[in-house]
């Protein structure tokens, strides 16, 4: 269980914790995916910009049909905004998640779509929103958050280590995150290999899939405390009528 206790991860999981996969079968499997036509960050990055952009004004009405949340983001929030709060929200979107928090409450949002931020700033005007890779620190002049979310946007992230690490240092010490990773499952269809190439109307990208050691991992080299876990649905791809599963991890700076 990788430096954690069970007791850290009350009454999350729904699933049974796969069976630890040896690390050079993790490594050679994802380094061989990637090898085999998956593209590069960069343009990973501007197919992500443009797919999200050109859904952009059709997103709120999709998102109910699309999304199985089942209300962990709101309860998380209203279990850990407090007045004053500063809440980073990272691949943002429209601001979904922010838009009805307090006004005393300081929201910056991050996305890769000029498109989608231009919708946020319309929902929630006093936010500050910017376009960032998460895959780059988040800057230092933004401040520090007592709060951060960072909810489906990972499922195009090739370097969560890396990624968590930026989220860490965005938090004040005792900062609380909720984030989602798609989860690799030995057994369950489509979420079986490390990288799932997407071929969408427009440009290809590609899903990334961590196991939940894997996980475990990044969040405890990052220097996060992981706090709940569930094995929980997270989208529909409507292609294919298949539910994405996602880990949800509700950690905290140490």
């Amino acid at each position: 269980m990788l430096g954690f206790p069970t007791e850290a991860l009350p009454g999350g999981c729904d699933m049974p914790v796969p069976e630890r996969v040896p690390e050079r079968s993790r490594s050679a499997d994802r380094a061989l995916a990637r090898a085999g036509g998956t593209v590069s960050r960069d343009a990973q990055e501007e197919g992500v910009k443009q797919v999200y952009g050109e859904i952009a004004s059709a997103y709120e009405a999709l998102f109910p049909a699309l999304h199985r949340y089942e209300e962990r983001v709101e309860r998380f929030l209203t279990a850990v905004v407090a007045p004053g709060a500063r809440v980073l929200d990272v691949g943002c979107g429209p601001g979904l998640h922010t838009r009805g928090l307090d006004a005393s409450i300081a929201v910056v949002g991050t996305d890769l779509s000029e498109d989608m931020l231009a919708l946020a700033r319309t929902a929630r005007p006093d936010g500050a929103w910017h376009v960032h890779s998460y895959h780059q620190p988040i800057p230092p002049d933004w401040g520090r958050f007592t709060v951060a979310l960072a909810i489906g946007c990972l499922d195009f992230c090739d370097d969560l280590p890396r990624v968590l690490k930026h989220l860490t240092e965005a938090l004040e010490p005792g900062g609380k995150l909720l984030f989602t990773v798609l989860e690799r499952r030995p057994g369950l269809d489509g979420h079986e290999a490390p990288v799932q190439p997407i071929q969408t109307a427009g440009p290809a990208v590609t899903l990334h899939l961590y196991s939940f050691e894997e996980t475990a991992r990044a969040v405890t080299e990052a220097g996060l405390l992981p706090r709940t876990y569930a094995h929980a649905p997270g989208w529909v791809q409507l292609t294919e009528q298949r539910t994405m599963w996602f880990g949800w991890w509700e950690v905290e700076r140490r």
